[in-house]
């Protein structure tokens, strides 16, 4: 009996990916995560904030880039050697937004997270964060992707 609750635990696991950026972790489900890809420079856009980096080609459509630390209302560093772009996958909620990408810094790890695995951690969020918490590989953000689309929705 127990190999079945351990069995039913361990299924009820979501596959996740730790992203790195700059100075935390953002912890998003896989099906989140279209792609990460090497960085390429943005295309900017004339008189946009300073969180929206421009629009980058990926797989034949032009998407929108984002700094998810601008955005979050943090201070932005310069990209470092091993930065990426992650594209992720809308929402559906905004029919122009299929795609979306957010630079990143480093290589995303993949893990299993179960409920039991998270504990949710108290402490002051940015606007860009839905929740912080507490994993076994330490803590992670887990960001407000509708915050970040409705941002995206009013530059695009």
């Amino acid at each position: 009996m127990t190999k079945q609750i351990q069995s039913d635990a361990a299924s009820q696991a979501v596959p996740c990916l730790l992203i790195p950026t700059q100075g935390k972790s953002l912890l998003l489900p896989n099906v989140t995560v279209a792609e990460v890809v090497g960085y390429t420079e943005p295309r900017p856009l004339e008189n946009a904030p300073a969180w929206f980096l421009g629009f980058m080609f990926w797989r034949g459509e032009q998407i929108p880039v984002l700094s998810y630390e601008l955005a979050n209302q943090e201070v932005q560093v310069s990209k470092t050697v091993s930065a990426r772009i992650a594209v992720m996958n809308g929402s559906g909620t905004h029919n122009r937004l299929p795609f979306f990408a957010v630079v990143v810094q480093g290589i995303p790890r993949m893990v299993r997270v179960g409920s039991e695995d998270v504990e949710q951690s108290q402490e002051n969020l940015g606007p860009a964060e839905a929740m912080a918490v507490k994993t076994a590989l330490g803590k992670a953000y887990i960001p407000n992707l509708p915050y970040l689309e409705s941002l995206l929705t009013k530059v695009i």
